[in-house]
């Protein structure tokens, strides 16, 4: 009998070409369908709730795929694949998921950014944040003020070098939200929406900072999101400050309008 099983992963960008699998590329699609092929001793083909770029991480990424038969128990699949994969992916959790269920359905999706505040080098965090130069001369209150405007329901055309990909660029943004973090090291942006475009986040952040540099004026900021042209707004941040941190699949009350 046919059945869905549900993965839930996390992975270290740093090495990876991103999520989706590309010919001659080191990626994590890749190495979980290498190992699933060994386990399960077919080819699977697999949904994913965020195709995340080059050097972006993951704690709580979701997969899911479905097999002819119904004979591999989820626990011994947890355990079978985590000995065959490279020591920076990690399945976390496997289980047989409903007949429907398909990991791109998700309902929401949290990213989160890391900027690194002391001047001294982050040595041992230096894969996940962004060590910005002059961090801790952002206006704060910038931040905030940008963030506020990607909320609700818009066109994010201006975000995303890849526009032209996409049928449409509209996303619905829940939370967007700046605050200090790691006994005040750290400043981080987390950002909740239905599905984002191709580098989003990045220029999103990247644009903020600018604001918060005096090097982009907040009016410019409004005015370029509201424009649809990526060469409006600003720079795009390193990707291994980013990790995808929370995949939804209920229906939250933000998100349903």
């Amino acid at each position: 009998m046919p059945t869905v099983y549900r993965l839930d992963l996390a992975y270290e960008g740093t090495d990876f070409r991103g999520w989706a699998k590309q010919p001659g590329q080191r990626t994590v699609e890749g190495e979980l369908e290498r190992a699933l092929r060994i386990v399960v001793r077919e080819h699977v083909r697999l949904s994913v709730a965020g195709r995340t770029d080059a050097g972006v991480h993951a704690l709580a990424q979701v997969a899911s795929f479905r097999l002819a038969r119904d004979d591999i128990e989820p626990r011994r699949l947890r355990l079978a694949l985590n000995a065959l994969l490279p020591p920076d992916v990690a399945v976390l959790d496997a289980a047989r998921a409903a007949d429907d269920f398909d990991a791109r359905a998700a309902r929401a999706r949290t990213y989160r950014y890391r900027i690194w505040l002391p001047e001294a080098r982050p040595v041992f965090e230096r894969r996940y944040v962004w060590a910005l130069r002059g961090a801790q001369r952002l206006n704060r209150d910038a931040l905030a003020r940008c963030a506020a405007l990607l909320l609700g329901r818009r066109n994010f055309a201006a975000l995303t070098p890849s526009a032209h990909l996409y049928r449409s660029c509209e996303r619905t943004i829940s939370e967007a939200v700046w605050a200090v973090a790691n006994d005040g090291r750290e400043i981080t942006f987390t950002i909740t929406g239905d599905s984002f475009l191709h580098n989003m986040v990045r220029v999103a952040v990247g644009s903020m900072v600018d604001v918060a540099l005096g090097r982009l004026t907040e009016a410019a900021f409004a005015a370029g999101l509201a424009s649809g042209r990526r060469g409006q707004m600003g720079q795009t941040a390193p990707a291994h400050g980013l990790a995808l941190v929370r995949v939804s699949y209920g229906m939250p009350a933000d998100l349903s309008a």
